[in-house]
């Protein structure tokens, strides 16, 4: 990140000699309007706002489009520029002359370098500098080798081009400028890939950031090293080397010791859920912006101490969550694409002419590429990755955007490219970034991972086998329910119970993902108030001491997106081999009977954990059923048939142990004419034949047969019972339509329940009883798929059933 002073050192620039001279009009800042005779776009305040407008909406239109084609942001933004530039409507002199006349120049880059500083800081604050003592040798092997490649081959491949290369270059500064920025992969640029691919909580992602962020310390530390080089060697004066590096230090001290305190004292002000106050985080931007000042003033980037002060203090709540809350929508939402827009406007691909020139930028970008490329892929080979992982990891390292931009900027700066140079880098950015996110998006599919070869459901468990369970807990309201149906599902020996419990907390304010196993901590009567997490581990932990013979309790922490929380659900789930993953439903009733609204977000978890689960799973709505229910439970299952039906039936009949709850099973049938005859009804009778032979006793557990002719008949059957019981069990049946639901599709609001269970869930209906909608597992690959229902049937694979794709 040399620039300025540094850099000028050393290619030997002089500032008077390099910096043009630009002579027009004296222009004032505001108009007085037309209605005088002002034109507006003759003053820079007018100028400046219809430039930020007409960015935004070009920006918002080009990526509505490509964002069809898997392009990430930073290429719509740049075309967006292009479309406003010189090579198509600023052909056009007037539309020029308000766009990219020179007048306008310095307020553009002001506004785009301040915006890149708060960006960096902003990224630095996400980052966690506690992954690096955890990571690996695979991690500091991928950074080492994907780092030091690209430099090696670059300067060889300089060696063997120097006759090519242009006499302005001729001492070097093409090879400096492109190993100082090409040559390593940006943090931020690789964060705001990840977090676009919704591929942050994924185990690549985390393997690539680890690898990214310690590859950004190590090169700020050689940079700075470098800096003091050139000083003190090229320009002939030790001296001023070594006051470049106690500057340096200095500066780092300064942000350790002094701004690090006093930004942990405003954090420890500010309440436990709450933001910062506007003087606290007024205070924190002010500083950051300092460490910009000061480290321009040594000689150094300038947007190399907002990082460094972002990288040492705390990210997530509430400095993380505040910066994301008020900046991410002024700096990233629109200072980040007008300055982005800016480089494409700038862009002239007319003057892209030369051919030679063009052919030795590739050749040396084409270098660097494949040497970090295969830098990537060594150490996976060594570790046997999987192929496809391993390429997506080396795309991911490969990728450019906002860095390289912000670093073209600064070379435009310095008068280090000519027009012709600067629109190729451009050009340059826009194929990497065009051509690695559509590939990776094509390669890695996190989802794969959950295709099981073993059948994990209620159904095909063997009788007195442990039930793992993962309840998963978005707040507090979400336990008791969750408690109430464990413990009717048995918690003796006989039938133990395994529960994996895992809190989902929002990810805020941080780029990296939190899943991990709940530590237990001693608090004492002046320690500080329990966490919403402490709170609920120990709901769970009072229920492991009531049933010591038969429930275990073992409780997990997840910090993620909610797109891509499901990731870490499924991980979870594979990795613990779990037979059953309880959802809380997003909306619950609350005591006063109003219903409670979570974030619509979790509706999309529920939706995409129902689409990828490695085992059944079961959505629960609550309707304050645990608050009613007696000594005696009233459960009932409503059996139309399916796999998800039989499925809810092994959940009730694993209740039907339980000796304190009371249950009824309804099996509704067409008329004789209207049934059906096949695999699926052979295997529905059979289940219900062994539940009658062995569960029923005409007391506690009934069995009953309704006789309906269509959805009407189905639906008074259940208006009818279900006031009786406090907890319905009902298969989802997604997508599958029978004349015992017919008409009853057109009036679903929640798709994930499917029709049964929205029917009970809405509020129409009455809500007054709480539901367990229930999928049996459908990822499962090979013979075991249906080898468990029916020796008979071929091997297959079970697909998955269409969803709402919400990543």
């Amino acid at each position: 990140m040399v620039t300025s002073a540094g850099k000028e050192a050393f290619l030997g620039y002089s500032q008077d000699r390099v910096n043009p001279i630009f002579c027009h009009r004296t222009v004032l800042t505001t108009s007085s309007g037309i209605w005088i005779g002002d034109n507006p776009l003759n003053f820079t305040l007018p100028t400046l706002m219809f430039q930020i407008a007409i960015v935004f909406v070009i920006y918002r239109a080009t990526h509505a489009v490509f964002r069809l084609f898997g392009q990430p942001l930073h290429v719509s933004q740049i075309v967006a520029g292009i479309i406003l530039g010189p090579s198509i409507l600023s052909r056009d002199a007037k539309f020029a002359k308000s766009i990219v006349s020179q007048k306008n120049y310095e307020n553009v880059v002001t506004i785009s370098i301040t915006a890149y500083m708060l960006f960096f800081f902003v990224i630095g604050v996400k980052a966690d500098l506690g992954v690096i003592p955890k990571v690996g040798k695979k991690a500091v092997a991928i950074a080492i080798f994907s780092t030091l490649l690209p430099i090696v081959f670059i300067y060889i491949a300089a060696l063997c081009l120097r006759d090519k290369i242009p006499p302005r270059f001729k001492q070097g500064q093409l090879i400096l400028l492109l190993t100082d920025t090409w040559c390593i992969t940006s943090y931020p640029v690789l964060s705001c890939l990840l977090s676009e691919l919704n591929l942050l909580s994924s185990k690549l992602g985390r393997l690539a950031m680890s690898a990214t962020l310690i590859a950004a310390i190590v090169h700020v530390i050689a940079n700075s090293a470098f800096v003091t080089y050139q000083l003190a060697i090229k320009i002939g004066n030790p001296l001023q080397g070594v006051t470049a590096l106690v500057s340096f230090l200095a500066l780092m001290g300064l942000i350790l010791l002094v701004m690090r305190p006093i930004v942990l004292w405003l954090i420890s002000r500010t309440p436990d859920g709450a933001l910062l106050d506007q003087w606290s985080f007024v205070s924190v931007v002010t500083m950051a912006m300092a460490c910009g000042m000061l480290s321009q003033m040594i000689g150094f980037d300038l947007t190399a101490g907002p990082f460094f002060f972002g990288l040492v203090l705390p990210g997530g709540p509430p400095l993380g969550s505040t910066l994301a809350e008020r900046m991410d929508r002024l700096v990233m939402g629109l200072f980040l694409p007008m300055s982005m827009a800016f480089v494409g406007i700038r862009t002239d691909l007319s003057s892209v002419v030369d051919i030679k020139v063009w052919w030795l930028f590739e050749t040396f970008v084409l270098v660097i590429t494949a040497a970090k490329f295969v830098g990537v892929i060594l150490p996976c080979l060594y570790c046997r990755m999987p192929p496809r992982e391993t390429v997506s990891l080396g795309l991911m390292l490969t990728a450019k955007g906002v860095f390289e931009v912000y670093s073209l900027i600064q070379w435009a700066e310095n008068y280090l490219l000519e027009r012709q140079e600067f629109s190729m880098v451009v050009v340059t950015i826009l194929i990497l970034g065009g051509v690695t996110t559509p590939l990776i998006k094509y390669l890695y599919r996190p989802e794969d991972r959950y295709v099981a070869h073993k059948r994990r459901t209620l159904q095909h468990a063997s009788p007195g086998d442990e039930l793992r369970v993962l309840a998963c807990v978005h707040l507090q309201d979400n336990v008791k329910p969750i408690i109430s149906l464990l413990e009717a599902s048995g918690t003796s020996a006989e039938s133990p119970i395994c529960a994996y419990v895992i809190h989902l907390i929002q990810l805020v304010g941080r780029t990296d993902t939190v899943l991990h196993p709940h530590k237990r901590h001693n608090h004492s009567s002046s320690a500080t108030a329990l966490s919403e997490t402490d709170h609920i581990v120990n709901a769970f932990r009072l229920f492991e001491q009531e049933h010591p013979d038969g429930v275990s309790v073992l409780p997990y922490v997840c910090i993620s997106p909610y797109n891509t929380m499901h990731d870490d659900i499924c991980s979870l789930a594979l990795d613990k081999k779990v037979t059953l993953v309880i959802l809380p439903f997003h909306k619950s009733a609350l005591a006063n009977g109003s219903i409670s609204f979570v974030s619509p977000s979790v509706q999309a978890v529920n939706v995409n954990v129902l689409q990828y689960a490695p085992c059944s799973i079961g959505i629960l709505v609550d309707n304050g059923f645990a608050g009613r229910w007696s000594v005696l439970h009233r459960v009932a299952v409503y059996f139309l048939g399916g796999a998800d039906d039989r499925e809810a039936l092994a959940c009730a009949m694993r209740m039907a142990n339980n000796a304190a709850v009371g249950l009824t099973v309804v099996r509704f049938l067409a008329p004789k004419e209207l049934r059906e005859e096949g695999q699926e009804e052979r295997m529905d009778d059979k289940m219900l034949e062994h539940f009658q032979h062995h569960k029923v006793d005409g007391k506690r557990v009934v069995y009953k047969e309704q006789v309906v002719k269509d959805g009407e008949e189905t639906v008074a059957v259940i208006r009818e019972t279900s006031p009786e019981f406090s907890l319905l069990i009902v298969g989802r049946r997604a997508g599958k339509e029978s004349s015992l639901t017919s008409g009853m599709s057109i009036w679903r609001e929640y798709p994930e329940l499917g029709v049964i269970g929205d029917l009970l869930a809405s509020t129409d209906f009455g809500g007054r009883m709480s539901t367990l909608v229930v999928q049996q597992q459908v990822r499962v690959m090979g013979a075991a798929a249906q080898a468990a229902d029916s020796p008979n049937v071929a091997p297959a694979v079970v697909q998955v059933e269409p969803e709402p794709d919400n990543r």
